[in-house]
C-alpha cells in the first residue's frame, strides 16, 4: 500500500513539474519604461462645448437681468 501512494505521489509531482516547465516557457508581458498616457474615453470636446455654453447662457441672462429685459425692476 506504501508504495502505491508513493507512486501516486512521485506521479503529482512529476505533474507538477510539467506544468511548471510550461509556465517557465511562457514569454513575461512587455513592460513599459516611465508613464504610460491613461486611456480617455473620447468626451473631451463635448465637456468643453457644455461648458463653453453654460457660460455663455449665464452671460446672456446676466445681460438680461443686468438691462431689465424681464421687466424684473420696472415701474
Amino acid at each position: 500500500m506504501d508504495n502505491k501512494n508513493n507512486h501516486n505521489d512521485k506521479d503529482k509531482e512529476q505533474e507538477y513539474m510539467k506544468t511548471s516547465e510550461q509556465e517557465l516557457e511562457r514569454k513575461p508581458p512587455v513592460e513599459k519604461e516611465g508613464l504610460e498616457e491613461p486611456r480617455t474615453t473620447g468626451y473631451k470636446p463635448l465637456q468643453l462645448g457644455l461648458i463653453i455654453f453654460a457660460i455663455a447662457v449665464l452671460v446672456i441672462v446676466g445681460f438680461a437681468i443686468g438691462f431689465d429685459w424681464f421687466g424684473l425692476f420696472g415701474n
